[in-house]
């Protein structure tokens, strides 16, 4: 009797899937409280053999030339807004609608919405890595007394204006670690800049729980017939001893 190839590398790649969907929504349930937090989601596809051209038929990512199985295809962010939560802190600002805050580090420059800033030593408004928050000029802020912050970004204190924020809209955003992004900027036109307020994350923790559980069962499905087509192949080897 052949081994069967085909059922286990078609097995093999829906348990590995599942188990990537897990690290997925793992990570999404994980920052259920993060400021600003963007929640991920997997895309799936088929990679089908032999015309379907994924790989060549001698590849050795095909080795039965002729089955289809699912791989995930790339990981997407859901830039939907999360819901704005009053904080009452003057230094916490959330963007109502289109946009990113800018800010930078060690030269480069990266965007984000999680707006829970403060003062460092040295006067100028940092968000909680320490990054530099950029005026539209693309300047650090520096502040000096109570800071206020009108809706369109404008910046003053006692001593008068300070300037105004840099809010961006980023082409094709791609995210960097947990709350920045990447992307070609351009200004935001449809915004509010709220003060004393912060966006939450936009994961919903009832809708993650339900697709851990489903994923949670997928993976146990596909490793208990693995087990029982290796089960099945090893009667079929030892029936030929």
């Amino acid at each position: 009797m052949p081994i069967d190839y085909q059922g286990i590398y078609v097995l093999s790649s829906g348990m590995l899937l599942q188990e990537r969907k897990l690290e997925i929504i793992t990570n999404n349930l994980a920052n259920v409280d993060t400021p600003a937090f963007k929640m991920d989601v997997g895309l799936v596809s088929l990679w089908d053999t032999p015309n379907g051209q994924r790989e060549p038929d001698n590849s050795p990512e095909n080795p039965t030339n002729n089955f289809v199985y699912p791989l995930m295809e790339r990981v997407s962010v859901v830039m939907l807004q999360g819901p704005i939560k009053e904080t009452g802190n003057p230094l916490d600002l959330a963007i109502e609608g289109e946009g990113f805050f800018a800010v930078r580090s060690e030269g480069r420059i990266f965007y984000t919405r999680k707006g829970n800033f403060r003062i460092d030593r040295e006067g100028y408004l940092v968000n909680e890595l320490g990054m530099r928050v950029l005026d539209e000029e693309g300047r650090d802020i520096r502040v000096v007394g109570n800071l206020k912050v009108a809706p369109d970004g404008s910046l003053s204190t006692e001593g008068g204006p300070v300037g105004r924020l840099g809010v961006y809209t980023l082409n094709q955003p791609q995210k960097v670690g947990r709350d920045l992004f990447i992307g070609q900027p351009q200004r935001a036109q449809n915004f509010k800049v709220m003060q004393g307020f912060l966006e939450g994350s936009n994961v919903n923790p009832i809708l993650e729980m339900a697709k851990l559980i489903e994923t949670h069962r997928a993976h146990e499905v596909y490793s208990n017939l693995i087990r029982a087509l290796d089960q099945t192949h090893e009667r079929a080897i030892n029936s030929l001893v």
